[in-house]
């Protein structure tokens, strides 16, 4: 934790040296602070509860070549008020996690970036997500960085900014053999396969903030040889296809207020074994997954309500937000005081869709986190 803070401190102030001594370079920020708490009832009939204070804190420097190059770096620390594990690591790939672990920091940016008529391209170490708006944001296929965690795509990202706001959006993600991708990709995908060393990502999608479609998007997640449908020992492997469609709607009521509402809907053709999984039945695992969300944003100027509830059956392996065989539950409010502060609460409920054969019952959590976010 001391190399942490001393670490995240030499790079703020080589940052601030730095944008002080050149018009084209600039410093950017954030930091995340809160307290996190959950009780859990095991599958195997324990119960476990604890709390903790979460710090996450972010420093990153944009250097604008010209017109249409620019590079970007930034370091990034994850730091829980116990159980750190405190060390600098520039990670390949997140070993099938989400973060880094509690402690440890690293750059999460550093890429180079091109824009030119209406294309706009990334290579390196960059933030990419497509999660359904709202207060609580969240996706089925591709989430960076959610919450207090630290996470990223490693690879190439080409966008293309068409006509009427749409925009076409592909991804090639580096996936490394030993410690899989940067994105949360769930068992029993793997990639030790060479032709699995790939992700390809495909979206189409539109954001507006005015008319009745605040969002419509589609996307195609593809790894060749990843999926063992009969388990990592049978060796066998298929590609794994994951389709996805987010739709958004928004209504002015009164003043400022406005509903928006939307629905996130996945499915993956091909899927892993029930006996894989450890589900009771015959056949494979089903693939569906679906989230809803409604929102009043702005009840009074700053001051917004979220609600979710999203469903994951155990062959949908894409998603960081929602644990596959699992239902959740969320309510989020969320205030934003003056430009760049956000404080946040939550509540939510995570629980096992389908008892696994070997479990005496359910896994069922309950848990909530008040967190304070200032950016720079």
């Amino acid at each position: 934790m001391k190399y942490t803070c001393w670490a995240l401190s030499a790079a703020v102030a080589a940052a601030i040296s730095s944008s002080a001594l050149a018009q084209s370079t600039e410093f950017s920020g954030d930091l995340r602070f809160g307290y996190y708490a959950f009780d859990r009832d095991e599958r195997n009939g324990t119960n476990r509860d604890d709390g903790q204070w979460r710090l996450r804190a972010r420093a990153g420097l944009l250097w604008t070549i010209n017109d249409t190059y620019s590079v970007k770096g930034r370091y990034a620390a994850r730091v829980h008020h116990e159980d750190n594990d405190s060390e600098f690591r520039l990670y390949r790939g997140l070993n099938g996690g989400s973060s880094i672990q509690p402690g440890q920091s690293t750059l999460d940016e550093l890429y180079v970036r091109a824009r030119y008529g209406n294309w706009d391209h990334r290579i390196g170490r960059f933030q990419s997500n497509n999660r359904l708006v709202g207060v609580a944001a969240k996706s089925f296929s591709r989430t960076n960085s959610t919450s207090w965690d630290v996470g990223w795509t490693d690879g190439i990202q080409s966008t293309w900014r068409g006509p009427n706001g749409w925009n076409l959006t592909g991804i090639i993600e580096r996936n490394d053999k030993e410690e899989g991708p940067t994105n949360l990709r769930r068992a029993p995908l793997g990639f030790d396969k060479s032709e699995s060393r790939a992700t390809y990502y495909l979206a189409l999608d539109s954001r507006e903030t005015d008319g009745l479609w605040a969002q419509r998007s589609v996307d195609i997640t593809y790894i060749p040889s990843s999926l063992y449908y009969n388990g990592y020992a049978a060796g066998l492997t298929e590609d794994y296809l994951g389709i996805t469609g987010r739709l958004a709607t928004q209504v002015a009521i009164r003043n400022e207020m406005t509903l928006v509402s939307g629905v996130e809907l996945a499915y993956a053709p091909d899927t892993p074994r029930n006996a894989v999984m450890n589900l009771p039945g015959a056949g494979d695992a089903d693939g569906f997954a679906w989230q809803v969300s409604i929102n009043l944003m702005d009840i009074v100027p700053g001051h917004s309500l979220g609600f979710v509830h999203g469903e994951n059956d155990a062959g949908w392996l894409l998603s960081t937000d929602f644990g596959n065989n699992a239902s959740l539950t969320e309510v989020r409010y969320a205030w934003r005081p003056m430009s760049g502060h956000l404080l946040e609460a939550r509540v939510r409920q995570r629980e096992d869709l389908i008892q696994q054969r070997t479990a005496l019952r359910k896994r069922s959590e309950q848990d909530f986190y008040v967190r304070y976010s200032i950016s720079i």
